[in-house]
């Protein structure tokens, strides 16, 4: 916890290792918020030395004593989504492309990589209401939770089916994200000393293609191929009809434009 954070005579949970997610933790009361070397002075109230005076450093007092619980539940929680992760597919391109199209949403906590989404609750269900999804944010995945300070965490499977409906939906915000993106690493590639951006513009591009298609890209561009071959067959027409109607030479400047020259 941060120093501004504690108060005198209160009581903390202790862990002797405060990267130890899941170890032991002690009960303790702060006796003095100032001492030798920026510690914190305390009093072991359980443990193998009760009563024992010590100083600490304030990161190691995790939480107050009273939201240990709610600590050692959301630890257990993420503890049993790293193992899924662990378990599961990390494919660099589709977090790519999940995290891609959960940002082109405007929401500011946006973002996804191989270990799954931490977003705010309120940020998530808003995404899910436009990508036309009930339920609970939690609903995502059978592990998914929602932590004691209301960020929602979920595994990178649980996330890809919300960015492949979002993109479905909002297809045009997705698309438009990824070409400003992708215009932006280009042009700013080019400024000296920014020639890296375009190495970033490679490494994102396999996870930009898969967004991309979750949109409809490749479909517009057929259905768009599609349209240009049947005006092309009613432009053919119509020249031919012109020329069968005695206008010669409209029908060959028509012939000529529609071939490019």
């Amino acid at each position: 916890m941060q120093g501004d954070q504690l108060e005198e005579s209160r009581f903390y949970a202790y862990r002797v290792n405060h990267r130890a997610r899941g170890s032991e933790l002690l009960k303790v009361k702060l006796i003095a918020k100032v001492g030798r070397g920026g510690k914190v002075k305390i009093r072991y109230e359980d443990g193998p030395h009760p009563g024992l005076e010590e100083y600490v450093r304030t990161m190691n007092l995790i939480v107050p004593w009273g939201e240990r619980k709610a600590l050692q539940r959301d630890e257990e929680r993420h503890r049993l989504l790293d193992e899924h992760t662990g378990r599961s597919r990390r494919d660099p391109a589709v977090a790519e492309a999940v995290s891609s199209v959960l940002a082109s949403s405007g929401e500011p906590s946006a973002y996804a990589s191989v270990d799954g989404v931490s977003m705010s609750e309120d940020e998530l269900e808003r995404i899910m209401r436009r990508a036309g999804l009930d339920g609970e944010p939690t609903s995502l995945h059978h592990l998914a939770f929602r932590d004691r300070f209301g960020e929602v965490h979920l595994p990178l499977d649980g996330a890809e089916p919300l960015a492949r409906a979002f993109a479905a939906t909002e297809s045009e915000t997705v698309l438009m994200y990824l070409s400003d993106q992708e215009s932006e690493l280009k042009y700013r590639g080019y400024q000296a000393g920014d020639h890296y951006l375009h190495d970033l513009l490679r490494q994102y591009s396999p996870g930009w293609a898969l967004a991309r298609q979750w949109a409809g890209f490749e479909q517009e561009v057929e259905q768009l191929k599609k349209e240009i071959g049947r005006l092309r067959q009613l432009i053919t027409r119509a020249a031919y009809e012109l020329r069968d109607a005695g206008a010669e030479q409209k029908s060959r400047r028509l012939l000529r434009a529609l071939d490019g020259g």
